[in-house]
């Protein structure tokens, strides 16, 4: 019985331990992308992250890009025929919404309707909060 009443006792202290265990804060937790902002104008690093995103040509882009702002809205493309004219009434892309993502000290840019990623390794940014 005293034996039996000391197994119980441990048991108990090892579930305790094991549920504090588990709800404990972990400082190794993966971090997420949080939006950001450049830290100073960029934009040719940004049109060549987003043409690699897109696989495009590059996208001209102001100077002050993601310097107010985490989200960028491009123009919708214009569809064009075998010739390179326009298609009339063939309109109906609609515009992309790019953001631009920080996770550590790493940027990326992010297509918001495909959630396609670039990682831009050269670009400074920072948390935007």
């Amino acid at each position: 019985m005293k034996n039996r009443s000391l197994y119980q006792q441990l048991m108990c202290i090892s579930l305790l331990w094991l549920l504090v265990a588990c709800n404990a804060p972990n400082s190794e937790l993966t971090p997420k992308l949080q939006h950001a902002l450049l830290t100073e104008p960029q934009s040719e690093l940004i049109a060549q992250g987003l043409a690699r995103l897109m696989h495009s040509d590059a996208i001209a882009v102001d100077n002050d890009v993601f310097m107010q702002r985490s989200l960028l809205v491009t123009d919708a493309m214009e569809q064009r025929d075998g010739h390179g004219n326009p298609i009339m009434g063939k309109q109906l892309n609609r515009p992309d919404r790019f953001e631009l993502l920080i996770k550590k000290n790493l940027c990326f840019l992010r297509h918001l309707d495909s959630k396609a990623t670039e990682p831009l390794p050269n670009v400074k940014c920072k948390l935007n909060q």
